[in-house]
């Protein structure tokens, strides 16, 4: 797709109904070439023309009115898949990003990654075939996957907790179901949502922390992805918090993740996120441990990267009491905001 057409479609999408003039003017470019595209996303199905402009008192136009043109939502169809340590999510939206449906199954951390991807076109399979929805609509498959990408070869270098080393899944996943597909680290997709969709709009800079099997985090900078040595991976998980403490997935000792990863917490207070989360609060000594820990951790982050917002997901977005040392001393100097998930 050119990027016109996609500045077409974002512009119907975020606003609404627009006449063709409108259209031109918001892109820069010629009633010619506009008409052309639009001729094009109408033979796609993608817009549709509406006799009814929208006025911002919300009423009628005097006089003739004028052809707007509209988004389709059920036009076509994107898939998104966040392939954690443990579990596994897919989800299909239509072309205004509402969820259409969605699943979630669980997964053994070993389990061969490229049958994951079987099973994964499986579940996608069954989702569109239980919607009435023809597999050729969907255009389009974003996977979110643990660990650094190389995105010229586009495959997932290395899972730390899975072991999964140099993984092609857009190519698999392209195998099973021929429809385009991208890939990218996990959490810095999850980043990208929240700056495009979610509550990081309109803030240059997002940093997006996550906690589950483990401890990961995604940067985003006016709208793209921040890949430190091409890989896209912010691995804050990996901090050293103490050289003498335990051996961490990675190789080395005492990294963040081997303190606060849901993993350890579970050897330590439950066996699952929500008895873990209500461990956490019944045990103080262990709750000041971790909430130490993030706050170190926390604060380096905000000054070696200096995000406008920090967004809590997984676990945290439900324990965000874990941050109020930081939490307050981020807003006394004005540095940014902390606030939980909005999407997913």
């Amino acid at each position: 797709m050119s990027i016109h057409l996609g500045m077409v479609l974002k512009i119907l999408r975020d606003e609404g109904p627009q006449s063709r003039a409108e259209l031109a003017r918001r892109c820069g470019l010629s009633a010619t070439t506009l008409t052309h595209l639009t001729a094009q996303l109408l033979k796609d199905g993608c817009i549709a023309e509406t006799n009814a402009p929208v006025l911002p008192s919300g009423s009628p136009a005097p006089g003739r009115p004028p052809v707007n043109v509209r988004l389709v939502p059920s036009a076509h169809y994107v898939a998104g898949v966040h392939i954690g340590a443990e579990a596994l999510q897919v989800a299909i939206c239509d072309l205004t990003a509402q969820l259409v449906t969605s699943a979630a199954f669980d997964h053994a951390a070993n389990d061969n990654p490229l049958k994951l991807t079987h099973q994964t076109a499986d579940v996608l399979r069954n989702l569109v075939r239980g919607k009435g929805i023809s597999l050729g609509s969907l255009v389009g498959i974003g996977m979110g996957v643990p660990g650094p990408v190389d995105q010229a070869r586009r495959r997932n270098l290395l899972s730390i907790n899975t072991g999964w080393r140099d993984v092609a899944f857009a190519d698999a996943m392209e195998a099973e179901l021929n429809i385009p597909t991208v890939v990218e680290h996990n959490v810095t997709a999850m980043a990208l949502a929240e700056a495009h969709y979610g509550i990081g709009q309109g803030c240059p800079a997002v940093l997006y922390v996550y906690l589950g099997t483990g401890l990961g985090a995604g940067l985003v900078v006016d709208g793209m992805p921040f890949r430190p040595g091409g890989h896209g991976a912010v691995e804050l998980g990996h901090i050293q918090i103490d050289p003498q403490g335990a051996l961490c997935a990675c190789g080395n000792r005492g990294c963040l993740e081997t303190f606060v990863s849901e993993r350890v917490l579970r050897e330590r207070g439950a066996g699952s996120a929500e008895p873990l989360l209500a461990a956490l609060a019944r045990n103080p000594a262990l709750h000041d441990e971790v909430a130490g820990h993030f706050t170190t951790a926390l604060a380096n982050a905000v000054n070696l990267l200096t995000p406008d917002l920090i967004v809590l997901g997984g676990i945290l977005r439900k324990r965000q009491k874990l941050f109020t040392p930081v939490c307050g001393a981020i807003c006394r100097h004005g540095c940014c905001r902390i606030c939980a998930m909005s999407c997913g």
